[in-house]
Formats: C-alpha cells, sequence, structure tokens
C-alpha cells in the first residue's frame, strides 16, 4: 500500500484519467524502418543495461551520449507536468521525498526516478528532426501540442532539462520528444517514456 503523501500535488484539480500511453497514441508519423528502430532500440537497451558492447571479441566503454549532459547524482528535485496536475520531488539524505522535510517516497517511486533520470543522460536519441522537417505538419501531428507530460530536471535550484513528451510511433518502439527552449523533435526508444509514465503512475495512484 503506497503512504499517503507520496507525491506532492502542486494542481488541486487532478482528477484520475486514462493511461498515459493511451491519451499519447494519435497521428504519429513514421519517420524510421520498423527493422530499424528495432534493431536501434535494442542496441542501445543492451547498452544502457550493461555499459558496454562486445566489439571485435573486446569491451569497450560505455560513454553516455544522453540529452541531459549532467550525471543523475547532480539531479536534485524533478517536476512531471500534465495536463491534471503537477507533481514535485525533491532528493534528500536518505532518497527521494515529497518535501526535504516530508517522508520517503515509496521504494518503486523512488525506483522509476532513478531509471527515468539515468536514461535522460545515457540514451541517445534514435533521430533528431530539425524545425523544417517538422514544421510543415506542425507538432500537434506528434503528439506534442500539447505535450503528454512534461518533465523538468533540476540542479540546485536551477531547471538544466525539461523534456516534452509526445505520441509513440505506430509500432510502440520509438517516441516523439521535444527539449524546452530547442527546435528539434527527437525519436527516442519508447522505454524512456514508459519509465517516465510509471513514476507518474506511481505518483496519481493511478
Amino acid at each position: 500500500m503506497r503512504p499517503s503523501g507520496a507525491a506532492l500535488q502542486l494542481d488541486p484539480s487532478h482528477r484520475s484519467s486514462p493511461t498515459f500511453s493511451d491519451s499519447l497514441r494519435g497521428r504519429a508519423r513514421w519517420l524510421l524502418g520498423p527493422g530499424a528502430a528495432f534493431l536501434a532500440v535494442g542496441l542501445l537497451a543492451a547498452m544502457v543495461v550493461s555499459g558496454h558492447l562486445r566489439e571485435s571479441k573486446q569491451f569497450i566503454k560505455f560513454v553516455p551520449a544522453g540529452v541531459m549532459p549532467e550525471t543523475p547524482a547532480e539531479i536534485d528535485r524533478v517536476e512531471l507536468r500534465t495536463s491534471a496536475g503537477r507533481w514535485a520531488f525533491v532528493r534528500a539524505p536518505g532518497g527521494w521525498r515529497a518535501a526535504p522535510d516530508g517522508p520517503r517516497l515509496p521504494a518503486s517511486l523512488a525506483a522509476h526516478l532513478d531509471d527515468s533520470i539515468k536514461f535522460m543522460h545515457v540514451s541517445a536519441p534514435i533521430r533528431a528532426m530539425e524545425r523544417a522537417e517538422w514544421a510543415p505538419f506542425g507538432l500537434r501531428e506528434f503528439g506534442l501540442e500539447p505535450p503528454g507530460y512534461t518533465a523538468t530536471l533540476y540542479r540546485r535550484g536551477t531547471a538544466v532539462l525539461g523534456a516534452q513528451f509526445g505520441a509513440p510511433n505506430p509500432q510502440g518502439v520509438l517516441q516523439y520528444m521535444k527539449l524546452e527552449g530547442r527546435d528539434q523533435v527527437y525519436l527516442m526508444p519508447r522505454f524512456i517514456g514508459e519509465e517516465w509514465e510509471k513514476a507518474l503512475r506511481d505518483a496519481t495512484g493511478s
């Protein structure tokens, strides 16, 4: 059973809603072949889990190539926003909490936050589309106007990354994402958004 007050809900208008995955599915455009997408995501997942790849029977060091240069340990605050509300979490001695002096978050929610932050640091985009590529269709075509949810990561009180997540592709292995303050639309491995969605479900109890 989840303790009450596990997450700080800043918007009292929050109500239960359909699953985040269902709300994001729509008219997403397919811009990468299915075989290439599965191969790229599988390779990236293996790199994230193992930290290295075998190449010519040699192990090479895995170099993080995510959209966030800061290391996961530097992130001390996370805000998650949806159309239904906003939730904030802070890293405090002993683990993640809804407030610096509040109780520790449930282990499941804390683990999803840690993994989500790690993925932003280590997982490279499969493809980046410049404004000239996506502008003729508009951000709505990719589920980004408005986004399904936004994750903002902070370091010592300063926002270092605001990631807006849109629709998954029809095959469900990639997802559109846009970073606040940048023009590009990224195709990201779907498991990154799924981890943030698990954190949201734990936070909202849905």
